[in-house]
């Protein structure tokens, strides 16, 4: 049991829920992992519970990220959990194969997450619908593991079934031959943005370019990991977060919370006048703080920004990586590709 969805618990309703999962938990014997500890898809990595030729089933449709270390794995719903923790077995319909094969290279300032939101922005969700792809190429092959599991946990957002992400040490292919390849050029491709209020809403970054933001947020399974806080840092690095723009801060694991206080990324992003939260889920969700308020508009590295995603249905939030969430709280409007640093 992993508690990521509510570690600063704000109502009542949910701390005796909370306390019940505990106490739950203690009596059956299941390995607890406590608030703060972090997000279940960060500590899965950490916890070697991800591996090549795993089936790893969650509670959460974003466990999809354990392709990026080679498992199989599946969001589910809560009862084809219990149903699995009591008889080991689960049923699967066995989704077609697929390769998203992709070309070139992006622009410097582009990341994992912005060809993932450029690949739904032009392909859209219906070739990838319950299809297992791999996602191969060049560029993914020299993806960091944190970059890995950036592209993969965006899978879901495009409709597959499940993803894994073509890494040096892990190669299960079968014969070419056998799969149905589409090919991607990412030449060049500049960072994307999702606008409000579905991610295949993407624009490029030049299109959007000067629009204020109240708040930034960098976290979710999707971008809190240490390679995602060292690049906030960096971009704050001598620097103040605007005056009228908010910036918070979640780091996806206790172990990457330390790692980065340790290298100095949180004091950097703290002198800057960011907050560092908890480990965990946090604003994603929305069912914990800080809530954006009416009207403001949000630029976020989460997966998602469906109305209503972060609490406020009154909040327009916007998607974007850590580099330009980053630049664009010191900014306080969404940064051109020039001002990224």
């Amino acid at each position: 049991f992993v508690f990521d969805h509510s570690v600063l618990v704000a109502n009542t309703h949910m701390a005796d829920r909370m306390k019940e999962a505990e106490a739950f938990a203690r009596e059956l014997g299941i390995d607890l992992q406590v608030r703060g500890r972090g997000i279940s898809h960060v500590i899965a990595a950490e916890l070697g519970w991800w591996r090549p030729g795993a089936l790893v089933l969650g509670s959460d449709s974003h466990t999809c990220v354990g392709g990026a270390f080679g498992a199989l794995g599946l969001g589910v719903g809560a009862s084809d959990v219990t149903a699995a923790m009591v008889t080991g077995r689960a049923w699967l319909r066995v989704p077609e194969s697929l390769v998203l094969q992709i070309k070139g290279r992006p622009h410097p300032a582009a990341r994992a997450r912005d060809v993932m939101l450029s690949v739904l922005q032009r392909l859209g969700q219906s070739p990838f619908l319950y299809r297992s792809i791999e996602i191969d190429g060049e560029f993914v092959r020299d993806l960091s593991d944190d970059g890995a599991a950036s592209m993969a946990s965006l899978s879901v957002e495009l409709g597959a079934k499940c993803a894994f992400i073509a890494r040096p040490a892990v190669d299960g292919r079968l014969p070419a031959e056998s799969i149905p390849v589409i090919e991607f050029d990412i030449d060049g491709l500049e960072p994307v943005v999702s606008l409000p209020h579905l991610p295949a809403n993407g624009a490029a970054l030049c299109d959007v370019v000067g629009r204020k933001v109240d708040y930034a947020f960098v976290g979710s399974c999707t971008n809190s990991r240490l390679e995602d806080i060292a690049e906030v840092a960096r971009v704050l690095a001598g620097r103040s977060v605007h005056p009228e723009t908010q910036l918070i801060v979640t780091p996806g694991s206790l172990q990457i919370y330390r790692a980065a206080i340790a290298a100095g990324h949180v004091d950097a992003i703290v002198a800057a006048g960011g907050l560092v939260t908890p480990p965990g889920c946090g604003a994603c969700v929305g069912t914990q703080g800080p809530l954006p308020a009416a009207g403001d508009t949000v630029l976020a590295t989460m997966n998602r920004n469906f109305r209503g995603r972060m609490g406020n249905p009154d909040a327009s939030i916007y998607l974007a990586s850590p580099l330009v969430t980053a630049t664009a709280a010191v900014l306080g409007v969404i940064p051109s590709v020039e001002d990224i640093a």
